[in-house]
């Protein structure tokens, strides 16, 4: 495994070994003592799967304020992701910058999100699976989202977004919400 850096400083590409041979391939997706070695070192609290079954699925921007923060890892197992992270640290250089890669089970490269930062993914495929493991237990009061249309982002989606939870077309635009999203994050941890 080895990181990869990104545009957005604290968002890393993992990229993982694949191992192929006549019966497929397998790859380990998370491995502690291999993480610690270069240098993440946070803990796991869930690991969760998300299945889309079409192409055009969209899951974000979410996040959770402290002390619920999350960093997560996510991997895609089959089909492929369009995967988005979106800085929404105070007093970040690049805050409301973001950065987007394609995630599939033969790339094997996963995204790390660090805490402070929103995510999103957008299923490339029909039945397109994923895997992420978060270092924070699902809190509802803590939890928040950002439009994924919203014109500050000015988000470039590589297909169109069309399938949505109404929770998800309902979060508000940033420029009505900055002070709510500078105080909720005003406490987050750094990698």
């Amino acid at each position: 495994m080895h990181l990869e850096k990104t545009s957005l400083n604290d968002v890393f590409i993992l990229n993982k070994k694949i191992r192929k041979d006549d019966r497929g391939q397998f790859c380990r997706l998370y491995g502690i003592d291999e993480l610690k070695k270069i240098g993440f070192d946070s803990k796991v609290s869930h690991v969760n799967s998300s299945l889309s079954l079409k192409a055009g699925t969209l899951r974000g921007i979410h996040f959770q304020y402290p002390p619920f923060s999350e960093c997560k890892i996510i991997s895609c197992i089959t089909g492929s992701i369009w995967d988005l992270a979106v800085d929404l640290r105070p007093n970040s250089k690049q805050r409301f910058e973001w950065f987007g890669v394609k995630l599939t089970p033969s790339n094997g490269k996963s995204l790390i999100v660090p805490e402070g930062f929103g995510h999103a993914f957008l299923s490339l495929e029909d039945n397109t699976n994923i895997i992420y493991v978060s270092s924070e237990i699902y809190s509802p009061e803590y939890e928040s989202g950002i439009a994924f249309d919203d014109p500050l982002l000015n988000i470039n989606w590589p297909i169109n977004p069309s399938f949505l939870s109404e929770r998800d077309t309902s979060w508000g635009e940033i420029r009505t919400r900055l002070d709510e999203l500078s105080h909720g994050f005003s406490n987050y941890k750094k990698l």
